[in-house]
């Protein structure tokens, strides 16, 4: 028998322009900061991160779920100037129930611009340039865009096992990308199952 949480795979949005270098992926971005932890622990990276970090001074995120939002509290708290823009109608969407209305209180007194129900149009070297929900066209100026969208499911691994072993399982978001008590509860449904 197999268990598989092998993760789920990082998206990157069809928009014109992705591959500017001011655009980091969630998993370049996790690859940088994964490099400094091979030579501080967590208490010193959180310091040198106050002082220098691997993104410009205004930040753009695509992406207003869990993992955008804790992105952008992380970077506000950094001394950057941060931008939450998504497609979806509204923002916070995986943040625990009083969540988002105490951290878009936050955000509100920290200068955080959140712009949902947008339609992203072009990257460019100024930056990302948008048609808000009013039909307004804009460039969001940034010195770094971070794409910061929820993951896709991974099935490459399952399928690749299938018929090796008698029974493959497959949790957490390799199977159905979610939140952290959506993916306990996936572990123990299989552990109750076998």
């Amino acid at each position: 028998m197999i268990i598989l949480a092998n993760g789920g795979i990082p998206t990157m949005p069809p928009i014109p322009g992705i591959g500017n270098r001011k655009v980091i992926g969630s998993e370049e971005l996790h690859r940088r900061l994964k490099s400094y932890m091979r030579f501080f622990g967590p208490k010193a990276i959180a310091r040198l991160t106050k002082i220098w970090m691997p993104v410009g001074k205004r930040v753009v995120i695509i992406g207003g779920a869990l993992q955008g939002c804790q992105l952008a509290e992380f970077l506000v708290k950094r001394g950057r100037k941060v931008t939450i823009v998504d497609t979806a109608g509204r923002l916070g969407e995986g943040l625990i129930s009083d969540d988002p209305e105490r951290l878009f209180r936050w955000f509100g007194t920290k200068g955080v611009v959140m712009l949902p129900e947008v339609r992203y149009e072009e990257i460019t070297d100024k930056g990302l340039v948008i048609t808000a929900g009013d039909g307004k066209k804009q460039t969001l100026e940034a010195d770094t865009i971070i794409v910061a969208l929820p993951l896709l499911p991974d099935e490459s691994l399952v399928k690749s096992l299938k018929g090796k072993a008698p029974e493959v399982y497959q949790i957490g978001d390799a199977a159905n990308p979610a939140y952290m008590p959506d993916a306990i509860a996936d572990g123990c449904r299989i552990a109750r199952a076998i």
